[in-house]
This record gives structure tokens, sequence and C-alpha cells, in this order.
């Protein structure tokens, strides 16, 4: 084929320019350096350097992948989240920063009830809806990180995603406990805390979702029935009898859902309910303590 590191770069951004994708310049860069394994600086140095026929080959073929709107993130099988790197798929949704806000939030809140308690006292997480095990997982590995002695349990009712959380729990040392089931069927704990975050677009809304997003992510993992708030009150209503007293209710929510998902709470009777802001400055996360 002939291309140094310069032209084939600029071929990839001219090609997802014409495809449509908004930040061509990006993903072209995205799927460049993860496949010829450059940094910015050692691309600088070798611009002018023949890429091999096999690799061109390769990014080309990438490229085609991204122009029929499939996600980075699954070209690449990786994606960051909370200083982690998660093995991603087809199977599960893609770790977004949105969601870092909510296990951001639910370490704080373990921080101050690890103070509040004796060590010998068990303190048990649950992710509910975890799909890549970024959430159970990050949380298990950034309290140990700080001394924190805990368990984490992870439910989802896709065996599937079930096979990636078990990757990535294998890759990041994170000693999750899986279990496969439709919300709460299979668990037969008390939890210190719950998390979830669950299926909550409405479902006639899916269709205007981007093609990334629609066409590539699992329906499992996105739609939350007709209102987007099916999972919340199925959680809600279940979650009272798996937490301890003062247990904490966790969930991100979508950023037009925290007065129906708080009001949810209140009626059953949870307390101190919050709702955290994302980084846009939208509703985010909802978190409500069970008396």
């Amino acid at each position: 084929m002939g291309y140094t590191n310069r032209e084939l770069l600029k071929e990839g951004s001219m090609q997802l320019m014409a495809a449509g994708i908004t930040e061509a310049d990006t993903d072209a860069w995205l799927l460049f350096s993860a496949c010829m394994g450059l940094n910015r600086t050692e691309y600088l140095m070798r611009s002018d350097a023949v890429v091999p026929d096999d690799k061109a080959e390769e990014y080309l073929g990438k490229l085609k992948r991204r122009a029929g709107r499939e996600p980075v993130q699954y070209i690449e099988e990786t994606a960051p989240f909370m200083g982690f790197d998660f093995y991603v798929n087809e199977n599960v949704l893609i770790p977004r920063m949105d969601t870092e806000i909510l296990v951001s939030e639910a370490i704080k809140r373990a921080r101050i009830m690890f103070s509040q308690r004796q060590h010998d006292v068990s303190f048990r997480i649950l992710d509910m809806c975890t799909g890549s095990g970024c959430i159970a997982q990050s949380t298990y590995l950034l309290l140990k990180n700080e001394g924190c002695t805990v368990e984490v349990d992870a439910v989802d009712i896709s065996e599937k995603a079930l096979e990636v959380a078990g990757i990535n729990a294998s890759r990041l040392g994170a000693q999750v406990k899986l279990i496969r089931g439709n919300l709460f069927e299979n668990v037969d704990n008390k939890y210190s805390m719950i998390l979830s975050n669950p299926p909550y677009i409405r479902t006639d809304v899916i269709a205007d979702l981007e093609p990334e997003v629609r066409e590539h992510e699992p329906m499992l993992a996105l739609d939350g029935t007709a209102d987007g708030l099916y999972f919340y009150r199925e959680i809600t209503d279940k979650a009272w009898e798996y937490l301890e007293n003062n247990g904490i209710l966790m969930y991100e929510i979508g950023y037009d859902q925290a007065l129906e998902v708080s009001d949810m709470l209140r009626q059953k009777g949870y307390t101190d309910i919050a709702v955290i802001k994302d980084f846009a400055g939208l509703d985010r996360v909802v978190a409500a303590k069970r008396p």
C-alpha cells in the first residue's frame, strides 16, 4: 500500500469525516495509535516511516467498522473507568464518565460508614445490573486500596454480560461474586450499600438515540420500558429487605428522572434522599438511606 504514518492517519480522518463521525480526528487517532502502538511523541518522530501493509490493512478495517458507527470502545475492546481499563464487547454497555459519579459518591459514603462501625462488622455492597462489572469492581478495588475490608456481589440477568464481568474481575484482581438472576431472585445477603445503573431510557426514545448506541449497545441494558422507571420501582421495592438498617441505596438516573425516583424512594420510606449532579451540572445520582 505504501502509506506513511502521516498519510495513513490523514486517510483515517478523511474517511471518518466523510462518514459523518463528529469526532473524526480523535477517533482516527485512537484507532491509529492502538493499531500502531505509537503515542503522540513516537508518531511525530516516525511520521514519515512507511507502514507495513498488514498494519495498514488492519487500520483500514477498523476505520470501516467505525464508519459503520460501531463505537471505538467495541472495536478496541476496552474502555477506561475510574482509572482502570475494562474489557468490553457488544454484550455490555460501554462504561461512561457519568457513571463515575455513582462510584465516587458510593466511596465517599462508604468511608463514612466504615468510620462509624467496628472493623469486625462485615461491609457488603451489591451492584445490581452489573454489565461489564465496572461499578462493582472499581468500587471494590478503590476501597481495598484504602485498606477497607469489603465484600462485593454483582448481579445481572445476562449470562454474556457476566462472562465479560468475569474477564474483568480476573484481569483486575477484583474479588467480586457474580450472580446471574433477574434482579434479587438469587440474592440472599444483607448489604450495607446497594448500587445500580439500571436500564432507564424510555422505550419511545430509543429510536432517536445515536446509532452507536441504538445499533450496537445491548437493548437489554438500555430499555427502561414505557416511562423509563420500571427498574427503579422494582429495585426500590425489593431492596428494602436486602439492606441493613441505615444501609444506602444509590442509583444512576437519567437527567430528568430525579424527582420521580426521589418520590418513589420517599414513598417507600427511605430517608436522607440526596440528588448529585454530574460534570455537566445535570442530575445524575440519587442516594437514599433505609432507616
